[in-house]
């Protein structure tokens, strides 16, 4: 799934994901790379004990990897009405360099955003975040797409530190009606400062996905 093509190395090449893929939609495999021969470049996984998920696998043009992770957590859920022994899935982001296979950069949802900030239904696990896309701004920080947050976030590349949040609950800008979105994905900078993004609505934002 999630078959494209992209530049790696200076050169065009398909990239897919493959792995199992579970009922709520969260994935467990790794991503690949063929050139233009369809021979096999590489196959990418991620670092520190984790697996690459389905929603993300972005190369840059410093030979690294963008990828998705999510991890199951034991964490204390009352305050959006849940267990204090909930299980929690923790949305991870991993910069992984393709050739080395290290681990240059790993976010966590936990450590800078709050379940309370979730639209989703407490379930097991508790899915509060659901990060969706992930992509390099002009500045060369990310950004990062949160469905289940309805958020849009810009990461600093170096500390992981939250720049600043687009939409959902803790948003730092007030977005006009028509510029409402809810349960976003794929939110891409472009190279005249726009970002554009899915919004898979209905709710505020519109009766209809956009």
């Amino acid at each position: 799934i999630n078959f494209r093509g992209q530049m790696f190395a200076g050169k065009p090449v398909l990239t897919w994901w493959e792995g199992v893929i579970s009922t709520i939609g969260t994935g467990q495999g790794e991503g690949v790379i063929l050139d233009g021969s369809y021979s096999t470049v590489a196959r990418v996984q991620a670092g520190n004990g984790f697996k690459a998920d389905v929603h993300e696998f972005l190369l840059t043009a410093n030979g690294t990897a963008l990828i998705t992770v999510y991890n199951s957590v034991q964490a204390d859920l009352t305050a959006v009405g849940g267990s204090a022994t909930g299980t929690v899935l923790d949305s991870i982001v991993q910069e992984v360099d393709v050739k080395t296979g290290s681990v240059l950069f790993e976010w966590h949802s936990l450590d800078h955003v709050p379940i309370t900030d979730t639209y989703a239904p407490v379930l097991d696990p508790f899915d509060y975040f659901h990060v969706n896309s992930i992509d390099v701004d002009l500045d060369g920080n990310l950004l990062v797409s949160a469905r289940n947050t309805s958020a849009v976030y810009k990461l600093d590349r170096s500390s992981g530190q939250v720049l600043w949040r687009l939409s959902g609950r803790s948003s730092d800008f007030e977005l006009g009606v028509d510029a409402r979105f809810m349960y976003q994905h794929d939110a891409r900078a472009h190279p005249d400062g726009t970002i554009t993004l899915f919004d898979d609505g209905p709710g505020p934002s519109s009766q209809q996905s956009r």
